[in-house]
């Protein structure tokens, strides 16, 4: 297999790697791949790099597509300070920050509703990858957010081969990557998979992310009393382990292009695996977290008030194309066969059960009228949507109602 020169260093690294010790576990090739000397997320980058959440880039995120996601993020997180008893220091704690867009339009969203939510708010970003990264605090009352962070993690992959569980490692054969079943690595991999083997085919493909152990142990060093909210691709152990998914669900991002072949442009494409969210559930209540529930980003955006945003456009004085430039990525935001489909986790430690607003059926309550409008300005540096998703589905549903399935005498 041959590798442009941007990555040929780093999978003949790999290679050298395996060819020396002997097969490593996939996981292991995956944290090279992206978080290795001259991985996905840490190789240099040009004075003004293409970023890879851009359209030429190989992927857009949530934050990136239109400011009111981390304009509803600052009013879920103003909610979580109101059911804290809105302590005069408020510690907002984003881990996997990337380029800084959601914290900037938080903060920014925050300033505009004011008062004494936003004298409390300190805002933390931190990403791996990045060498700027502000020292992460401890012991704070707040809240620790990720957005698309969990699915990055490496990942054990393994197959069933006559109900039996095995491993798959990465080999070399012939001079190429290649994979190769072997006994497994870990037995909390067998234990992930064993409630749904006997369901499973021969031939089904899976993974485990045995790194979720280490994340909520961090988490629970960073904040000692609050809310992590978790915002990710991915599913209950049951919807991610069964018949219907015999390939699992590791996919490859490349230039807008989706692949299941993690041996190509390695070093230059992004590799992600859904989130086992009954995992998530399972490593936050061994370090003393609730699972105060899980919802779509549809509704929880919904109950946060984005409707709303999308409502009051044609109020603010824009020209009809750019009515249509911000309703078009908000309603991006919550398609039920796009971004909406993600999933949305709080957990919370010590702190009274009460029910944040993204979570609570009973929708936000908010007087359209109290929430400042957010729209994207002539210069803004968020996804163009106009045009649609590169290689996507370039229609888009007209009214939120539509988008629900509801009937638009419902639609508030």
């Amino acid at each position: 297999m041959t590798s442009p020169d941007s990555y040929a260093d780093l999978e003949q690294r790999i290679r050298e790697r395996i060819e020396s010790d002997g097969p490593i576990t996939f996981a292991e090739f995956m944290e090279e791949a992206l978080y290795g000397d001259g991985g996905y997320y840490t190789r240099p980058r040009p004075v003004s790099p293409v970023s890879p959440v851009s359209p030429d880039g190989d992927y857009f995120t949530s934050p990136s597509s239109h400011p009111g996601f981390g304009a509803l993020i600052a009013l879920q997180l103003r909610d979580f300070w109101g059911l804290l008893g809105k302590p005069g220091v408020f510690d907002a704690v984003e881990l996997g920050s990337g380029d800084g867009t959601l914290a900037r339009d938080v903060v920014a969203y925050a300033g505009l509703l004011g008062g004494a939510f936003n004298d409390a708010l300190r805002y933390t970003e931190f990403d791996r990858s990045a060498s700027g990264s502000a020292p992460l605090p401890a012991g704070v009352t707040g809240c620790v957010l990720s957005n698309e962070l969990l699915d990055a993690f490496p990942v054990h992959r393994f197959a069933v081969d006559g109900g039996e569980l095995l491993e798959l490692y990465v080999a070399v054969e012939d001079g190429v990557l290649t994979e190769s079943p072997r006994p497994v690595s870990d037995p909390e991999i067998a234990g992930r998979v064993a409630p749904f083997i006997a369901e499973l085919p021969d031939g089904y493909r899976g993974e485990v992310n045995l790194g979720l152990g280490a994340w909520s142990e961090h988490v629970a060093g960073i904040l000692e009393r609050g809310y992590v909210l978790t915002i990710d691709y991915g599913g209950t152990a049951r919807e991610l382990y069964r018949h219907g998914r015999s390939e699992g669900s590791l996919r490859a991002y490349y230039r807008h292009t989706l692949s299941q072949n993690p041996f190509r442009h390695i070093g230059d494409q992004d590799l992600t695996a859904h989130v086992d969210f009954s995992a998530v559930d399972l490593e936050l209540s061994r370090v003393g977290f609730d699972a105060l529930g899980i919802t779509t980003q549809t509704a929880f955006l919904d109950r946060l008030g984005i409707r709303t945003f999308l409502a009051r456009l044609p109020e603010l004085g824009l020209s009809a194309s750019e009515v249509e430039r911000n309703r078009m990525p908000l309603l991006w935001l919550a398609r039920p066969d796009g971004l909406g489909r993600f999933k949305v986790a709080i957990h919370s430690r010590r702190v009274e059960a009460r029910t944040p607003i993204g979570l609570d059926s009973r929708g936000s309550g908010y007087d359209p009228l109290s929430l400042p409008p957010v729209t994207l300005s002539a210069d803004d540096s968020h996804f163009e949507l106009l045009g649609g998703y590169p290689g996507g589905n370039t229609e888009f549903t007209p009214t939120w109602a539509e988008l629900l399935g509801e009937d638009e005498d419902d639609d508030a």
